[in-house]
């Protein structure tokens, strides 16, 4: 079907495309193959007897403007890809999709294949994508960790037989990561929560607070992801023979199911957090308890010692022989009448 939008196409840069930093041709079974991007023509883009091209752009290249510009989609969709808006958004034009999907940052030097789980310097980054029916394109100032991982998989020999199964590769990709994070903040959960049980509390609290700032950071990109998706199938839930609706709707119910398993995260770490408060407070009051009790067990002593300890006339056992013993005597009969007097007001508890 032919696409039902205008492009006004600018005069094509000198060299190919110099701002790509990859391009692959799709065959009709969905195999990548990887073209020069500097010697490759805009003529060869989007035309249907080629099977279909996946142009990715370095948005930092100040040349990427003029290529994009040059390519065959719509205004919306040259603007979506050169736009410094950090938010996610789909859009649909006739037969042209174009928006923005959110993404980890990839560290350079990472092996993907061994690091799963993001890490603590792990920020947010923002895929910038424009797809007809046999091109899609996408832009990023950063580095992204599941374009990275969609490019890998594409080479290791994963179909993709369509634009729209491409953009649902790189969706999956992403869910993959906060999948695996899940799992590993999970598992320390488990561990944080057998020493709390154990009334081995150490670092708890500390471990807790790190673990709930982590699921945040799971949460808030899927929630993103998820306002924009579900209203987008919403709206267009007519055309249910849609390729692009199916994929929507799998990413959807992928993201539902990973945004509970975030937010379950989320509530055992804030209970688990009470839970570690309650102890702390219960083991401060145990011991202001004890010291308490020392306090007032020694303090008729101390006033026996203290009165014993004026210089005057008059002090019983002044001139006896055994004046410290009886002293003494006095002292601990006094801490045993206090004791006793606690006992029965019931502040001599047993803890």
């Amino acid at each position: 079907m032919a696409a039902s939008f205008d492009t006004h196409v600018s005069p094509a840069p000198p060299g190919g495309l110099p701002a790509a930093l990859w391009l692959y041709r799709f065959d009709g079974e969905g195999c990548a193959h990887a073209l020069d991007a500097a010697s490759t023509g805009l003529g060869a883009l989007g035309a249907p007897d080629a099977g279909w091209h996946w142009v990715h752009l370095d948005l930092s290249d100040v040349r990427s403007a003029q290529v994009v510009a040059c390519l065959p989609i719509p205004d919306d969709a040259r603007e979506t890809l050169l736009s410094p808006d950090s938010h996610v958004n789909l859009q649909r034009e006739g037969r042209a999709i174009h928006g923005a999907f959110v993404d980890w940052v990839h560290q350079r030097g990472v092996d993907l294949a061994a690091e799963g789980q993001l890490r603590g310097d792990d920020g947010i980054g923002w895929l910038h994508f424009a797809m007809t029916e046999h091109l899609l394109v996408t832009a990023r100032r950063q580095a992204l960790r599941s374009v990275e991982a969609a490019r890998r998989a594409l080479i290791a020999g994963a179909p993709a037989e369509t634009p729209v199964r491409l953009l649902e590769l790189v969706a999956s990709r992403f869910a993959d990561t906060v999948e695996r994070s899940s799992d590993g903040l999970s598992t320390r959960l488990d561990r944080i929560e057998d020493r709390v049980l154990a009334d081995s509390i150490g670092e708890e609290r500390r471990d807790l607070a790190q673990l709930r700032h982590q699921t945040v950071r799971l949460h808030r990109p899927l929630t993103a992801m998820r306002r924009v998706l579900k209203p987008f199938e919403q709206r267009h839930a007519g055309d249910a023979d849609d390729e692009l609706l199916s994929a929507i709707a799998r990413l959807n119910q992928r993201f539902d199911d990973l945004d509970g398993d975030v937010g379950t995260l989320q509530e055992r770490a804030r209970l688990l957090q009470d839970e570690v408060a309650a102890k702390l407070a219960e083991r401060t009051n145990r011991h202001l308890y004890v010291l308490s009790m020392i306090t007032a067990l020694l303090l008729p002593p101390s006033l026996v010692a203290g009165l014993f300890g004026m210089n005057l006339p008059g002090l019983p056992f002044a001139h006896s022989s055994h004046g410290l013993a009886f002293a003494l005597l006095l002292g601990v009969a006094s801490s045993a009448l206090v004791y006793g007097l606690l006992r029965r007001m019931g502040v001599a508890r047993s803890t």
